[in-house]
Parts: structure tokens; C-alpha cells; sequence
């Protein structure tokens, strides 16, 4: 059985690898901002289309993670959505 410092101590170590990975994160998002936007009037090509599916792929991904992030927010809406169709008689 792990004793409390050793788990407080493994905690610690956690949170700080959970730190970099956001900031390593919040940089590499930052990169993607600084690139120059493709201008409107060329033709959708590949490139375009593999951006596209990364950003439909990212948006997917962060409603995946939603439900388990933001547990409070999905209860009350399920809630709220519930009492309207309740209501609505």
C-alpha cells in the first residue's frame, strides 16, 4: 500500500505533467493562428480538405470530451430540456 507522501508526491509529478501538456498545447494552437490563411478565391484543393477534416476531427473530438469535462453543464441541460418538453403539454 502506497503511503501519503508517496501519492501527494505522485500527484504533484502529475499536475506538472498535465501543465506542460496545456501549454505545449496552447502553443501549438497558437502556431496554427500565425499561419496565413488561404485565400477564397482558389479552388478547394487536398491541402484544404485535409484542414477541414482536421478541424471536423478536432470538433468531434472536443464533443467526445465534453460530457466527461463539463459533467455539471450536460445534467442541467438534460434537466432543462426535459422540464421544456414537460411544459410544452
Amino acid at each position: 500500500m502506497a503511503t501519503k507522501a508517496e501519492l501527494e508526491a505522485e500527484l504533484l509529478d502529475l499536475r506538472r505533467k498535465l501543465a506542460e501538456r496545456s501549454s505545449q498545447q496552447e502553443e501549438a494552437r497558437e502556431d496554427e493562428d500565425v499561419e496565413a490563411l488561404p485565400d477564397k478565391d482558389k479552388a478547394e484543393t487536398p491541402s484544404n480538405q485535409m484542414d477541414w477534416d482536421k478541424e471536423v476531427s478536432e470538433i468531434m473530438a472536443e464533443l467526445h470530451d465534453l460530457p466527461h469535462k463539463q459533467q455539471l453543464l450536460i445534467a442541467l441541460g438534460a434537466f432543462a430540456i426535459g422540464f421544456l418538453a414537460g411544459r410544452a403539454r
